[in-house]
């Protein structure tokens, strides 16, 4: 057996490099909750101020104070600014179920506790706020009776006037309720959705978004947050918070991280299964009208004759 033969010219072969190890991924750090400030604990709100406790869990709402002069526009009444009393100037709108009082029983040259829907604009993400009602305490006090018999004891003590000191509430207090749709630590900035009411039950719900200001270590995007936020310029700051719950759950994903198709998640291509009905019907209309062929009777082999055995 002949030996095998190689090329003369073929050079030696060499030992393989040996293969270096891949470079580890970096992740991002997670947040450690003890390199933020805890945050302060909620505003305790009770029925006697101007913006009552939240009536069930998952109850949406964006709802503040302001404390300044409301100064109309020349054109329209409605449509003008409010001048809080720390100098910031705010767009600010009347709604119509209130025009009435603030035209013709207040006097606009002092300042007054505007209870405002806030909203922000997307040119600048400026506030924005819609006047729904102004909050005077010494209205929550009934005026003595001068008919009634029994005029009251002067020793009865005088009834206490709420104010917003005595509440712990500042005049700049909002409290946003909504799903968290965004949220940026490199800009400390956090989205709020809020869902509208609609006003007829053929209305669709609509839905908007509040912009606040702050940085929480925790996931906030998905999940139902309770904010207590406090306005500083044309910006909501964030006070307080706490996780209420989560509404929109991650769906898991198959294929290795590929989002899924329209076949129910599977990665696999979906088969139908074959069906003669359908096919006649998604058949040619001249392939099913045409007659089948009759029957060809064939014709049998000749028979053998094979020599007698005997």
């Amino acid at each position: 057996m002949s030996s095998a033969q190689f090329p003369p010219n073929r050079p030696p072969s060499q030992p393989e490099a040996a293969t270096r190890p891949a470079k580890p991924i970096k992740r991002p750090k997670k947040p450690d909750p003890a390199d933020y400030p805890p945050l302060p604990p909620m505003f305790q709100l009770t029925g006697n101020t101007p913006i009552p406790p939240a009536s069930e869990p998952l109850q949406y709402r964006a709802i503040g104070l302001i404390l300044g002069k409301y100064i109309p526009s020349s054109e329209e009444f409605n449509q003008g600014m409010l001048l809080a009393d720390d100098g910031t100037e705010i767009d600010a709108v009347i709604l119509g179920r209130i025009m009435s009082l603030i035209k013709n029983h207040l006097d606009l040259e002092k300042s007054h506790l505007w209870v405002v829907y806030p909203r922000i604009r997307k040119e600048d993400n400026k506030l924005h706020a819609q006047i729904m009602g102004m909050w005077d305490p010494q209205l929550t006090i009934e005026p003595v009776d001068p008919t009634d018999p029994e005029p009251p004891n002067a020793a009865d003590p005088a009834p206490i006037i709420p104010t917003l000191e005595t509440l712990g509430i500042p005049d700049s207090y909002f409290s946003i309720r909504g799903e968290v749709i965004y949220q940026s630590r490199e800009t400390k900035e956090i989205f709020v959705k809020i869902r509208q009411a609609p006003k007829k039950k053929t209305d669709e719900e609509r839905y908007f978004k509040i912009r606040l200001v702050g940085d929480l270590p925790q996931k906030l995007v998905g999940n139902f947050w309770d904010f207590d936020a406090i306005r500083v310029d044309n910006d909501l700051q964030i006070h307080s918070g706490q996780f209420v719950a989560t509404v929109r759950a991650k769906s898991p994903r198959k294929g290795g991280g590929k989002p899924p198709d329209g076949s129910g998640g599977s990665s696999k291509p979906f088969k139908k299964s074959w069906d003669a009905s359908e096919a006649r019907e998604s058949a040619p209309r001249s392939d099913v009208d045409r007659p089948k062929p009759a029957p060809v009777k064939r014709s049998l082999p000749p028979k053998l004759d094979l020599p007698d055995p005997s």
